[in-house]
């Protein structure tokens, strides 16, 4: 156990933006996964509603710095290759 308040404070601080970021970072896993499993049905219009809410969702996760910018982008072009590329066959 620490023995400064400082220290307590940030291991206190540091606990809960842990919660804050796992809940903020999860729907990001979960939308991801909706939309890949619309593509493997074939489903293409699913897809696309879940493109837009997988993209909202990223954004919104940069704009909390939960993710970089990069990473999110990157995510974002791929998914968006993979329904053009779903919707090409």
């Amino acid at each position: 156990m620490p023995a400064h308040k400082s220290m307590l404070k940030r291991m206190r601080t540091s606990a809960e933006r842990a919660v804050a970021n796992k809940t903020r970072r999860t729907p990001l896993w979960t939308f991801e996964k909706r939309f890949r499993q619309a593509l493997d049905d074939g489903n293409l219009e699913d897809a696309q509603q879940l493109l837009n809410k997988t993209f909202s969702v990223y954004d919104k996760a940069v704009k909390a710095n939960v993710i970089h910018k990069n990473r999110a982008n990157r995510k974002k072009s791929r998914l968006n290759a993979a329904l053009t590329a779903a919707s090409s066959k």
